[in-house]
Formats: C-alpha cells, sequence, structure tokens
C-alpha cells in the first residue's frame, strides 16, 4: 500500500471534483475538512495505517494540515480550480511534477470518491461544526481557539473515533 503525502490527495480531490461533480464547490477550508476524513476513513479501515504522512492539527476552523493549507490558501472563500504540481526529489536537486490522476491507485481513489460524494454539498461551516463536536477538537477547544499551533490529531485516537463510524 502506498503511503502518500497530502498534497497528492488534496490535488486527486480537486481534480476528481473539477472533472466528475456537478457542484464544483471546493474552497480550501473544505478541502482540509475532507482530506481529514478522507484520513480518518483511512485509519479506521486499515488498523491504523495511514493514506498520507502529514500531519492534521487543530486548528480554530477545525483540522489542517499546513503544508496543504499553505498551497491553497490564495482561492480564499473561492472554488479551488486546478491542482498544483509536486516537488519531488531528484539527483541534487528537485523536479516540479504536474500532477495526474494515475498518481493515485485505483482502490485509494474509490475510497477517496466516497468520502467525497459523501461531504460535497455540505457546507463548509457546517462541516466546521461537525469537527468541532469530535471530542479530538472538543475536548481541546480553549487552547485551540486561544490560537495555539502545533496540536495535531494523534493516528491512534482518529482509528479509535472513527472504527464504528461513517463518514
Amino acid at each position: 500500500m502506498n503511503n502518500y503525502n497530502a498534497l497528492t490527495i488534496a490535488n486527486f480531490i480537486i481534480w476528481f471534483i473539477n472533472n466528475y461533480t456537478p457542484n464544483r464547490n471546493l474552497p480550501p477550508l473544505k478541502l482540509q475538512i475532507i482530506l481529514y476524513y478522507v484520513q480518518a476513513n483511512h485509519l479506521a479501515l486499515n488498523n491504523g495505517t495511514p493514506l498520507f504522512s502529514d500531519l492534521i492539527e487543530k486548528w480554530q476552523y477545525g483540522p489542517t494540515i499546513p503544508s496543504v493549507y499553505h498551497e491553497f490558501k490564495d482561492f480564499g472563500i473561492n472554488h479551488i480550480s486546478t491542482a498544483r504540481s509536486i516537488l519531488r526529489p531528484a539527483g541534487t536537486g528537485f523536479d516540479l511534477i504536474d500532477f495526474k490522476p494515475e498518481m493515485v491507485d485505483k482502490s485509494t481513489q474509490i475510497e477517496i470518491i466516497n468520502i467525497v460524494n459523501n461531504l460535497i454539498n455540505l457546507n463548509p461551516f457546517d462541516l466546521v461544526k461537525r469537527t468541532h463536536k469530535e471530542n479530538m477538537w472538543f475536548d481541546h477547544q480553549e487552547i485551540i481557539m486561544s490560537g495555539v499551533r502545533g496540536l495535531v490529531y494523534d493516528n491512534l485516537e482518529l482509528t479509535s473515533y472513527f472504527r464504528n463510524k461513517t463518514v
């Protein structure tokens, strides 16, 4: 099984929504929450094995992967219309690789598409409220809302919480 980085999975979500969903409404906030649920679902279905290696932090508006946030924050509240290129190590430097959906294996694509289809029509702020009700965020609400950064969702807590829940 592959272990992706979050940007590759984010790019797949963006590609899928832009090519296969009639409601093209994916602002960066919604992307972050969909990524969170994709990771949580994968952890629950795969005995705690993560889909991507990036840590998910507990931010004011819910789960956030900082690298993905910084990559797409320029879209603001608008729909993300294009995937981003990915930097890959190459010899002593780096190559900039354009995203292609084949970068994600078919079984993972199906897993992601199922989550996207369950969440894409929801309002981003309804998704924020949903994540804020989950113990992993709610129990740390005061410190999160004070602006403290670096609080991460633990893969074990996500696995345990989502093992018997549907996303």
